[in-house]
């Protein structure tokens, strides 16, 4: 039987790290079936990634920091605050922040990590990345879904009074 968060054949001896949670990270992502894909591809590639807890109201970072990761949300709840005065942003289950750190060189976090209640991440850097991007093709479509997804939600945001 594989364990929660682990897929089937990619890793028999079983994997490691985020089975603590007692939730598996594909099965709390409800809402977006392209979250629930793309975290799919990174347990997949980093099946042994542990994962960082995060108090509510604990920074993972901030605006005018170096970036040198991405996270993946598993469970709670990240609130991204833009340093532009944007609306803010609340990231749940399955969500990706961050990824700007791993495009560009010497880049600067332009937002504010948060989180706004008990939360669980996953901490990928470049090389997972990079690791990512040439073992999985579509990664990089899933990745660009889940930015859509983002910039819809943010189109309806700024439309409400």
């Amino acid at each position: 039987m594989t364990r929660p968060g682990c897929l089937p054949g990619l890793n028999p001896a079983g994997c490691g790290g985020i089975e603590h949670l007692n939730v598996s990270p594909i099965d709390s992502v409800t809402d977006f079936s392209v979250d629930q894909q793309l975290l799919r591809s990174l347990t997949a590639l980093e099946p042994n990634a542990p994962s960082h807890e995060i108090a509510a109201g604990e920074s993972l970072f901030a605006a005018g920091e170096a970036g040198d990761c991405f996270y993946a949300v598993l469970a709670g709840k990240v609130a991204l605050e833009w340093s532009e005065g944007g609306p803010t942003e609340i990231l749940g289950p399955g969500r990706v922040f961050g990824t700007g750190a791993l495009v560009m060189a010497d880049h600067v976090r332009r937002a504010t990590a948060t989180a706004l209640e008990p939360t669980h991440v996953l901490r990928f850097n470049r090389e997972t990345f990079l690791f990512a991007l040439q073992s999985l093709p579509m990664f990089g479509l899933e990745l660009l879904a889940s930015f859509e997804l983002r910039i819809e939600d943010l189109h309806r945001q700024s439309k409400q009074p």
